[in-house]
This record gives C-alpha cells, sequence and structure tokens, in this order.
C-alpha cells in the first residue's frame, strides 16, 4: 500500500513502495500549496530520477498518468477542486526508467491515493485555434523572436533555480523592478509568472500555450495554428482571477493576445481522444 501523508498543514509527505501493482515511486510527496501564483521549489535532477512539479491542479496531475493523450488534451468530468487547488509534488523512480514506466507509476499511485477512474472516449469538442492576428502575419509588441543564445537543453542536468533576485520578483506582492524584468527575461527554456504577468526570454510558441491553458482559465484546449518556429520573447499580461474584474485589472486574456502578442483565439470543433473521470478523490492522510 502506498503511504502518502497530505496535510492541511502542508507536511513533507513520503510514500513506501506499493506491492504487486507493476513499476512504482521508490519516493513520493505531495503536499497543498494554497499560495495565489506559481512558487519556486527544488529543481528537478532528471540524472537521479527526480521529478519536481510545483503548483498543478489535480488534473494535470492525472495526464502525467495518461501520456497518449493526443493534441488537443482534454480531461473530462474532474471535481472542480481538481482545477482550482493547487498541489506540489516530488517522486523519484529508478534512474533510466522509461516513459512508459514513469506513467504506470503514475497511475499506480493516483489509483491508489487519489482512487482515479478513468477511460477514454472520442468526441466532438470545443477548442481554440491560436493564430497570428495580423493578415500579414506581423506580431505584437510583447512577442519577439529570442536574441539569447541559448544552448541545447541536457536532460543529464538538473534545471538551474532561479537567482534570488528572480525569488523576490515572484513573491507575493512583489513589485518588479526593471532589473527584475531582465533577469526574467533572459532565462532560457522556461517562463516565469509574477502576478498577472507571464515572462520568457526563449521559449517555443508551444511552451505558450501550455502557459495558456494552466494559467487562462479556458473553458477548452488551445491548438497552435500560428506556424510560427523556433524562440520567443515573451511578456503577456492578463487578468486571471475567477472574481469579476474591475476598472484598473488588466485585460482579458482575449484581448492581452492580440494587442501584445499579435496572436488571436478562434473557436473551433474538433474530434478528438478525451480522458474522461469517473472517480477522483483528494488524497488523504493514512
Amino acid at each position: 500500500m502506498v503511504r502518502v501523508a497530505l496535510g492541511t498543514a502542508m507536511a513533507a509527505v513520503l510514500v513506501s513502495p506499493l506491492l504487486g501493482q507493476g513499476p512504482e515511486f521508490e519516493v513520493a510527496s505531495i503536499k497543498r500549496n494554497t499560495s495565489d501564483r506559481p512558487t519556486a521549489g527544488p529543481p528537478s535532477t532528471p540524472a537521479s530520477g527526480q521529478l519536481v512539479l510545483n503548483w498543478m491542479p489535480a488534473k494535470f496531475l492525472v495526464t502525467r498518468a495518461y501520456p497518449e493523450l493526443t493534441t488537443p488534451l482534454v480531461v473530462e468530468g474532474a471535481p472542480g477542486w481538481a482545477d482550482s487547488e493547487h498541489w506540489d509534488v516530488v517522486v523519484k523512480f529508478r534512474s533510466g526508467a522509461s516513459a512508459d514506466e514513469q506513467a504506470q507509476m503514475w497511475k499506480t499511485l493516483l489509483t491508489d491515493r487519489m482512487k482515479l477512474a478513468a477511460h477514454y472516449e472520442t468526441r466532438s469538442r470545443q477548442a481554440y485555434n491560436l493564430v497570428v492576428a495580423r493578415p500579414d502575419g506581423r506580431l505584437g509588441p510583447q512577442l519577439k523572436p529570442s536574441t539569447l543564445d541559448c544552448p541545447e537543453p541536457d536532460p543529464t542536468k538538473p534545471r538551474p533555480r532561479p537567482s534570488p533576485e528572480l525569488l523576490n520578483a515572484m513573491a507575493p506582492g512583489a513589485t518588479i523592478t526593471p532589473a527584475a524584468e531582465q533577469s526574467m527575461m533572459s532565462q532560457c527554456g522556461f517562463s516565469l509568472t509574477s502576478g498577472s504577468t507571464t515572462y520568457a526570454g526563449a521559449i517555443p510558441i508551444q511552451a505558450v500555450v501550455q502557459a495558456l491553458m494552466l494559467r487562462a482559465r479556458l473553458d477548452r484546449p488551445i491548438i497552435d495554428k500560428t506556424g510560427l518556429q523556433g524562440l520567443y520573447s515573451v511578456k503577456l499580461t492578463f487578468y486571471n482571477s475567477p472574481n469579476p474584474p474591475g476598472p484598473d485589472d488588466p485585460p482579458s486574456v482575449f484581448t492581452a493576445l492580440q494587442e501584445q502578442l499579435g496572436l488571436k483565439l478562434e473557436p473551433v470543433t474538433v474530434d478528438g481522444r478525451v480522458l474522461v473521470i469517473d472517480h477522483l478523490e483528494r488524497p488523504t492522510e493514512n
């Protein structure tokens, strides 16, 4: 039996190995993150088999167990808390474990501790195509080809930890100084969010789609139809609170995409594979 301790006090959790259920994590930690924005955690170390996920909705954790989902990724039937509540998760698996083995570890963990039951269906569903807004293809002022010299990612090396300056900039209520913004825009390969703004120095457009799926609270998936290749510098500010916006709040994600990035979301209907969640529970303390 997996031993996951999940406390509302956010205590660290250890998971003992599963017996007789196929591949399993050697160790795992799950704890509730009640922050109102992503927070920095320890780095992942793929070479040692450690994966760190911070401020993740439970619905995102479910997708780790079903990597064969096609794009656009859709999960239906999840309880409301699986979108609104966030979790910090650290898992350790055997170094060199295949992607299929890791997916089975997630299935074993989530089935045991969150009572996950799910099945696939093919359905017609609503989605958004992300396209370039202008007929001439010109992009917005906050989406530019990156000028950073970024090395190829090395999966055997841990992701670098944010600097103290970046950690301070990402803290709740922090004021973003020009120096902090420049530092966030100098990052290769990933984005950083502070308040209503996401910054990235060099990411592909697909990473922009992933950030939107995580932050924008949209009711349908996004399909990249921009045709944009390479890495881009991005600064995107939009209102992402569930509460009604006020007159001084940032624009909606639809307005922000068009004005700031020169992109837009077009509603479409697509056929695709859907993962339907039949049952999911919050992890409980043993």
